[in-house]
């Protein structure tokens, strides 16, 4: 349960009340592991790596297996397979040919048996160059193969060969137990090698509620060796994955308080061209404003209507955006074109794909127009008319995200907060806020317009040209928005209404 006494950028810690320490395999998980034994004529160890163990062990399931073999690689083994599979078997096994250069160098196999994909690769002890996160990799033994790893929690194996479960680092069970992430070896050293790891403790940590051990804790600051190293499709992988995990906000918090997110979000270059553009002051609103995000995401205040939480994909992009909605104002003139800063971040820091840039894009947009809206005295939002042509701009599946943002920046901007991180809330304030945007939704609901987004004209502009002798595009296009809006407008309306529509018209 969560303490009262946690501030709003943490998680509850979790510690499991027991351990599954006696593996229950799943038929198809016996089916794939007997297959391995009875083929297996070097008379190798197999063993499961990684989260699977895990997972088993807390009980939980995992498709994901990675098979480690000890004496031959691979490919060996799969050159082995091949030769030995008999004409009854070769429905149950499908031998994929690896593009994955790294998968290659590594001389891992995967094989699809009984239509389920199998990595197998060698056990290996990795020595890592300086400046590189590509180590020298040779066969080594399971402490080696263990020790190689991130954390001592996936460090851990199941052995088919003996039906038991092994742990090398001596430490694995143990921190699983008790609910804390910890590297294998000083992290110091292991943040070194790869400086990626300490994106994954940092999701892991989040992901599973678990406590971060006092070696990795003193060994967060960002460094130089963290800038070099890593490739921004690296880090964003790992970066994405922590907005689809509902803690997205203690991993934030994190990525904060140790420096990674400035880093993420940098717009220094921007900054020296407009003095409006403050990096510090936008990480801090950005930061802010997921905070208020995660609160409003506890509260299940929108997700009777639409279950963005339960949806990975679409937590992470309106987490992309939540991030990205203080530098929305902000207009970048490139190669002679106009550009938001928050669209440029999306591009350039994070190289995230064209789709779901425009996703994330039109959630910003849907969230900024909104606003307006809601404070425009001219205007009013709570009509058919208005609501309808609103959903059909912004999509309805987005509508509960662009509601949760909206509420998150007017909260912000009532508290011009710039310089700190929020430690709670005026409760009177952001329910204020609150009720004023759930009216939306009760409005929507009210007025069946949850599908209006599909809308199509009773009249299509082949039957208007023909029925009507119409022969001017612009002219057909007009009267289908005039018959989009009277159907908006009144959802009874007949084909024989809109015939005589279009008749007085003219």
């Amino acid at each position: 349960m969560e303490s009262s006494s946690l501030k709003i950028y943490e998680y509850p810690l979790f510690i499991p009340n027991q351990l599954c320490l006696t593996i229950k395999l799943l038929e198809l998980e016996q089916k794939i592991f007997s297959f391995l034994l009875s083929h297996n004529p070097k008379n190798s160890i197999f063993r499961v790596a990684g989260g699977w163990v895990r997972d088993k062990i807390l009980g939980n399931e995992n498709d994901d297996i990675d098979i480690t073999i000890d004496n031959i690689s691979g490919q060996e083994y799969l050159k082995i397979l091949e030769s030995q599979i008999s004409p009854n078997e070769k429905n149950i096994i499908k031998i994929i040919k690896n593009s994955n250069e790294k998968s290659s160098h590594l001389q891992t196999a995967t094989i699809n048996l009984f239509g389920k994909d199998i990595d197998i690769v060698n056990l290996r002890k990795e020595v890592y160059k300086q400046n590189s996160r590509v180590p020298d990799i040779s066969p080594g033994t399971p402490e080696e193969d263990a020790f190689r790893r991130d954390i001592t929690i996936n460090c851990l194996f199941y052995n088919i060969n003996n039906n038991c479960i092994e742990d090398f680092t001596k430490q694995g069970l143990n921190d699983l137990k008790n609910g804390i992430i910890n590297t294998p070896k000083d992290a110091k050293i292991s943040f070194n090698e790869d400086p990626l790891r300490i994106l994954r403790i940092i999701r892991f940590a989040t992901r599973f509620k678990f406590k971060l051990s006092e070696n990795i804790l003193n060994n967060l600051i960002i460094t130089q060796e963290f800038k070099n190293i890593l490739s921004i499709q690296r880090i964003e992988k790992e970066f994405s994955k922590m907005l689809e995990n509902y803690c997205y906000y203690a991993s934030i918090y994190l990525l904060y308080k140790y420096k990674y997110l400035e880093y993420f979000l940098d717009v220094e270059e921007y900054a020296k061209k407009n003095n409006e553009i403050n990096n510090k002051v936008l990480v801090n609103s950005a930061m802010n404003i997921i905070l208020i995000k995660s609160f409003i995401d506890k509260k299940n205040l929108f997700d009777e209507q639409i279950n963005e939480i339960k949806n990975k994909q679409k937590l992470k992009l309106a987490n992309y955006a939540c991030l990205l909605i203080p530098y929305k104002n902000f207009e970048i003139n490139k190669n002679n074109k106009s550009m938001t800063l928050s669209r440029i971040i999306c591009t350039k820091n994070f190289l995230l794909p064209k789709s779901e840039i425009n996703e994330i894009s039109l959630i910003i947009e849907g969230e900024t127009e909104l606003i307006n809206k809601m404070s425009n005295k001219n205007e009013d939002i709570f009509t058919r008319l208005n609501m309808g042509y609103y959903l059909m701009k912004y999509k309805y599946n987005n509508i509960g995200n662009i509601i949760k943002l909206s509420i998150c920046d007017e909260y912000l901007n009532y508290l011009n907060n710039k310089e700190t991180i929020i430690e709670g809330f005026d409760m009177n304030i952001i329910n204020h806020i609150i009720d004023k945007y759930k009216k939306i939704m009760e409005y929507i609901k009210n007025e069946k317009l949850e599908n209006i987004e599909h809308i199509k004209p009773l009249l299509d502009g082949k039957q208007i040209k023909q029925m009507f002798n119409i022969k001017n595009g612009k002219d057909i296009k007009k009267f289908i928005d005039i018959l989009i809006k009277e159907q908006i407008n009144n959802p009874n309306i007949t084909k024989e209404q809109c015939i005589n529509l279009i008749k007085n018209l003219l």
